[in-house]
């Protein structure tokens, strides 16, 4: 089985939830991406769709 790719965009910024702007992981599922299972990460990925950030918070202007 093809391993998941990580859905991160390189914003990596968050809010104060700890809610990626980017991809909308939250720190400790972006940080644990590399170790968790095929599972694991698609049921995080049905997940960021519904995630929102914490309203009237923008993210910083971030230069990769």
């Amino acid at each position: 089985m093809k391993e998941i790719q990580s859905p991160c965009i390189s914003v990596c910024q968050y809010d104060s939830k700890g809610i990626c702007f980017g991809c909308r992981r939250t720190v400790d599922e972006a940080g644990k991406w590399s170790t968790l299972s095929n599972e694991e990460k698609e049921n995080i990925i049905k997940e960021l769709s519904l995630r929102k950030n914490v309203a009237g918070e923008e993210p910083t202007i971030f230069l990769r």
